[in-house]
């Protein structure tokens, strides 16, 4: 007898970022581990996480027990109101598919809640489980991303009691990203929850800084979203003025803030500072080995002191000295994970920042224990297990 599953993740390869890159990994290690009549139907969207990035992909695609279905959704969409237009798209052609399909699990990825409350309805529908893989604290970060007259933790409050309760709630099992998010859902008992966190991906392994790279200008890359949860535009102007002429800060990525942090860099005229469209993994590679350190920065927001970063894991791979702006969960791991040549300093204290760089002892050192232990192959192979587990066994 066959066995399916149901696989809910709005990014996918070959679309970028962390969400895409986990589920894309995840998947394909499910699919290797099931049984020969087993299948898994992957639902997820077109590539369009970047307006200005295109990138083929077929509607359909069939890898041995792996099916996947992409559904047209609009491209590049920054604002809040464009992604909920978008994820209406997406949860209309996936209630058109799954129809009355038979499934005997349901998983979502989820960083917004939003596919993790449409895989809870369709699993309700069909009374089989739900396993949750949740990346985000979307209700906790509505409370500072919003700040107006209250609205934003309205929002939270209506998100947390119509979407994340229920959800989680009737949630079989609850996966989560980082163990800062732990005590936001003690709501849930008993009910298991496991914490399988992003890790480092095959292709950053075995890089290290080019021996091309000169002493100077001082290179410091940052490469992802630029959003308001970064609030790069809060402090990578003030760095680049107190760090001066000697230092090259090169940003790439785009994002719902791109606009204020190239409005106060043109502002200030600062010739120091590079605003790069997103690249593929291949040409980042490059970026990453040209530079002398590696930059995160999550705004100071309570939120963000429960979550881990996913650039951690790339930048820890390599053999650069990392820089991060963080407070909370994220500074813990770094001092008990990566343990060894980074720079700490509180979020948006770009003064702090710019006197520990000046300061630093510039060395390279390879990050052994962290590359083992982190390596996305291990983590995903114990999540797969977990959520395979939840599947009744073959007779």
């Amino acid at each position: 007898m066959s066995r399916k599953i149901l696989y809910l993740s709005y990014f996918f390869e070959p679309d970028l970022g962390a969400g895409s890159f986990r589920n894309t990994a995840l998947a394909e290690k499910m699919a290797s581990l099931m049984q020969e009549h087993d299948e898994i139907d992957l639902l997820t969207t077109m590539p369009n996480r970047y307006a200005n990035i295109n990138q083929a992909a077929s509607p359909v695609e069939q890898r041995g027990r792996l099916a996947i279905t992409r559904f047209a959704v609009p491209r590049g969409s920054d604002s809040f109101i464009q992604q909920i237009r978008s994820f209406r798209q997406y949860r209309r052609q996936v209630q058109q598919h799954v129809g009355n399909r038979s499934y005997d699990l349901v998983f979502a990825s989820s960083s917004k809640l939003f596919t993790a409350h449409l895989a809870m309805q369709i699993a309700k529908s069909k009374n089989i489980p739900l396993y949750v893989d949740l990346r985000d604290l979307f209700a906790e970060n509505m409370k500072e991303l919003i700040p107006f007259m209250g609205i934003g933790h309205v929002l939270s409050g209506l998100i947390r009691h119509f979407y994340e309760k229920p959800c989680l709630r009737y949630a079989a099992h609850l996966n989560i990203n980082s163990e800062g998010f732990r005590e936001e859902f003690k709501y849930r008992g008993d009910l298991p929850m496991t914490f399988y966190p992003n890790g480092i991906d095959d292709f950053f392994l075995g890089h290290t800084q080019s021996a091309e790279l000169g002493a100077e200008p001082v290179v410091i890359t940052y490469a992802g979203n630029i959003g308001e949860g970064q609030g790069l535009h809060k402090v990578i102007p003030a760095m680049a003025k107190g760090l001066g002429s000697r230092f090259r800060i090169q940003i790439i990525g785009s994002g719902s803030s791109l606009h204020k942090l190239k409005s106060v860099v043109a502002q200030n005229k600062l010739d120091n500072v590079r605003l790069i469209a997103p690249v593929a993994r291949k040409e980042l590679i490059a970026y990453y080995r040209h530079s002398h350190y590696l930059f995160l920065h999550l705004n100071d927001y309570r939120a963000f002191e429960k979550v881990i970063p996913s650039k951690l894991f790339e930048y820890g791979a390599l053999n650069m000295p990392v820089i991060a702006g963080v407070a909370g969960y994220p500074a813990r791991f770094i001092h008990e994970q990566l343990k060894t040549n980074f720079i700490l300093f509180a979020p948006c204290d770009a003064a702090a920042a710019v006197q520990q760089i000046l300061a630093y002892p510039y060395h390279l050192e390879t990050r052994v224990d962290f590359v083992d232990k982190f390596q996305r192959e291990h983590i995903t192979a114990a999540l797969a297990q977990s959520v395979l587990s939840y599947l009744d066994p073959q007779p």
